[in-house]
């Protein structure tokens, strides 16, 4: 079989390997690994090829999203990319006294290529439906609307969101924008109800039904308990400050207004801290005006991210990277917006599409993408299969922890972008609000969001209730409320990226977990002494060498090896999350006790308060042991 596709004139052959099995039985596990090697060798260099026609078209889809005919090439190039992962996939199988033998040196190998192969999906008729309905659903997710004379898409609007200060301003953009997703909610359902029909076809209960995610699902569980405390007292000083700065709005006892955060999903409530940082009377960080009067353009912050990765004698990015990304928005385009990292698995290519803005939050963005950039320039070398992250809070991860610790005040005045620190208590705890603000509500969201969808595949939450539930999960977790009621007509989850492409969102959780565990002991091994938020990681060859063991391995081990190689441990933490933010903690803690802060919220469609979760929470955790046993028993 030769696929051609024409955006790039290259010709790949994915050709279906027929064995003999009983000439394989003949074999020794040396001969067998050795046959193995060589078709896989030949796979792997026309995959790569394959695979960088695919990602080139897309990365030009996503400049022209009112280009059907790039759409339509990006699609015959995917389904070819898929085909050829399938072949692979199921020429890998054949070797199944390899795959059976962990002692095999290609046992990790011939996994990896049937995990990533998608073999299970037999079926081209509900491929084919699945196609067209994950289709529909980008589709309406990029469609513009107009918002004050102005033509804008989801993924432009938190920019315009963060300049606004008037309440009725931010709740017409907030309901302009949750409006764009109602159309998906019937296509929505459709997907699921296909989705779960292929699970039971490969014999799952239903999408994320494996003992694997619900492991998972138990871990977050348990990680949430240690991290809800802080939440819930970070959440009460920013509620307090909130009631200040929109009297009649904001409640003492109630969820937060989600447009009153600035952010569309209350994520990352950075364009807050001008007006709710405490001591007014220190000059709290806010990196965009420094950058504007050094005159910065937006490539120039990208290129203070690559002279950090160069300090940690890691590897600068190539010449081409500069040419062949986009920094900012192009005039009169449509295009995709979200911050997006890209691996074209061939030349050197990696790329960034963003559009930047001259800000503190688009200074993490940056940091954060760019450390995905540099995972990629440490795992080129390795076979296709293994050129990605070996779990997805690992990339997410690493990310994070570089933006954390390019953050550091310390380091912030070393590259000039910061003056007058002077470190007092006031000053940590003013940096650490401004942290907190930008860390610790996305956690929440996250796990909310997922257990909506989990929900949404075990058909225990379903169409009619859609809007409702989604809303009490919010309010549950992340102690927020909409604006305005939003009945069943409206798909507000939708709105989010990952809901409309149909993507798990849990992994930015454990990603915001893991990145203090990485940052932690990447400044241990850097030397670091004194509060765990100062430390400064810049020019430290002993910190690069350690995090090369996360970014070098790609997933070429299963991810507990590689943590543990790199943490000694073989799970997530938030022990080192709690420890960065242990000043605020006991800051925010004596201001509860001296009555100054009322922590908690009363949540109305379900008539409970925060303080009533942990009994529930609990009960949870015993119900995923429940279904993990029964799991077992019926294998």
């Amino acid at each position: 079989m030769s696929i051609y596709c024409q955006q790039i004139d290259e010709i790949v052959e994915c050709n279906s390997k027929h064995l003999d099995q009983y000439q394989l039985d003949t074999m020794n596990l040396t001969e067998q690994e050795q046959l193995a090697n060589t078709i896989l060798n030949e796979y792997n260099k026309n995959l790569t090829t394959l695979a960088y026609i695919t990602s080139s078209a897309e990365f030009e889809a996503h400049l022209y999203l009112n280009d059907t005919n790039k759409r339509r090439t990006t699609e015959k190039c995917y389904e070819a990319y898929r085909n050829c992962l399938k072949t692979i996939a199921i020429a890998a199988r054949q070797f199944k006294n390899l795959i059976e033998n962990q002692n095999s040196s290609l046992y990790w190998l011939l996994i990896r290529t049937q995990a990533i192969g998608d073999a299970g999906e037999t079926d081209l008729n509900i491929k084919i439906q699945l196609h067209k309905l994950k289709t529909h659903i980008k589709e309406i997710y990029h469609r513009k609307f107009i918002w004050n004379n102005t033509k804008l898409g989801i993924d432009e609007v938190q920019e315009i969101l963060g300049t606004l200060n008037s309440p009725d301003d931010l709740l017409s953009l907030w309901n302009a924008t949750y409006e764009v997703a109602a159309p998906m909610r019937d296509y929505y359902s459709t997907l699921i109800a296909v989705q779960n029909q292929q699970a039971t076809q490969n014999r799952t209960n239903e999408k994320s039904d494996t003992p694997a995610n619900l492991e998972e699902r138990q871990l977050v569980e348990q990680l949430w308990q240690e991290l809800k405390p802080l939440h819930e007292l970070l959440h009460a000083y920013i509620r307090q400050n909130m009631a200040k700065l929109y009297p009649g709005h904001v409640r003492l006892d109630e969820p937060i207004p989600i447009h009153l955060t600035k952010d569309l999903f209350g994520l990352m409530m950075t364009y807050l801290e001008r007006d709710i940082l405490p001591f007014p009377h220190i000059k709290g960080i806010d990196l965009g005006p420094a950058m504007i009067r050094k005159n910065f353009t937006e490539q120039e912050i990208f290129q203070y991210a690559d002279k950090f990765f160069i300090s940690l004698n890691l590897t600068r990015v190539p010449e081409k990277f500069w040419n062949l990304s986009i920094f900012k928005k192009i005039p009169n385009r449509h295009m995709a917006c979200h911050p997006t990292a890209i691996d074209l698995y061939k030349y050197d290519d990696v790329r960034i599409r963003m559009c930047t803005s001259i800000t503190s939050r688009d200074f993490y963005v940056v940091h954060h993408e760019m450390g995905h950039i540099q995972h990629y320039l440490q795992y080129e070398n390795l076979p296709f299969w293994f050129r990605r992250s070996p779990h997805g809070a690992f990339g997410e991860g690493i990310g994070d922890a570089i933006a954390l610790a390019t953050m550091s005040p310390t380091h912030l005045k070393r590259i000039g972008l910061l003056e007058n620190y002077t470190s007092s208590r006031e000053d940590n705890i003013k940096f650490l609000i401004s942290q907190g603000l930008s860390r610790l509500f996305l956690p929440p969201f996250a796990y909310a969001l997922d257990i909506w969808r989990w929900s949404v595949f075990n058909g225990s939450i379903q169409p009619h209730e859609y809007n409702k539930r989604y809303w009490d999960l919010i309010c549950q977790y992340q102690g927020m409320k909409p604006p305005t009621h939003r009945d069943e007509r409206y798909f507000d989850a939708g709105t989010k990226l990952h809901v409309a492409s149909d993507l798990s969102y849990i992994k930015y959780f454990l990603a915001h977990v893991f990145q203090f565990q990485i940052f932690d002991i990447l400044c241990q091994e850097a030397g670091h002494q004194g509060p765990l938020h100062l430390c400064d990681l810049h020019g430290s060859n002993a910190a690069g060498n350690k995090l090369k063991i996360l970014l070098g391995l790609g997933s070429s081990k299963p991810w507990q090896d590689i943590l543990e190689e790199f943490a000694g441990v073989r799970t997530f933490s938030a022990k080192s999350c709690l420890k960065y933010f242990q000043p605020l903690r006991e800051y925010l803690e004596e201001l509860v006790a001296n009555g100054q802060l009322n922590v908690g919220w009363k949540c109305e469609n379900n008539h409970c308060s925060t303080r009533n979760f942990t009994r529930i929470n609990i009960c949870f955790i015993l119900f995923l042991k429940f279904l993990i046993s029964k799991f077992f028993f019926y294998l």
